[in-house]
């Protein structure tokens, strides 16, 4: 992958933590896999959220189309 030199602010303790916890040569891969994990992350939930008004769309539509049927069949 290639990659693009940025600029990023983090608050203070936000970089203490991650200087202690990740080497200072593997940060930017570190930043990196967190960004595109939290990515993949929003955007499932952004599907999920587009199946279910999606859903209840066909739902309703359903019961609209219930009473259509049922006028015919008495």
């Amino acid at each position: 992958m290639n990659s693009v030199r940025v600029n990023i602010t983090l608050p203070p303790e936000v970089l203490s933590e991650l200087s202690k916890s990740v080497e200072p040569r593997k940060r930017s891969r570190f930043i990196a896999e967190s960004v595109v994990r939290s990515l993949k992350e929003l955007k499932a939930k952004r599907l999920a959220l587009e199946y279910e008004e999606a859903g209840a769309e066909i739902r309703r539509v359903n019961e609209d189309l219930e009473g259509t049927l049922n006028d015919g069949l008495d």
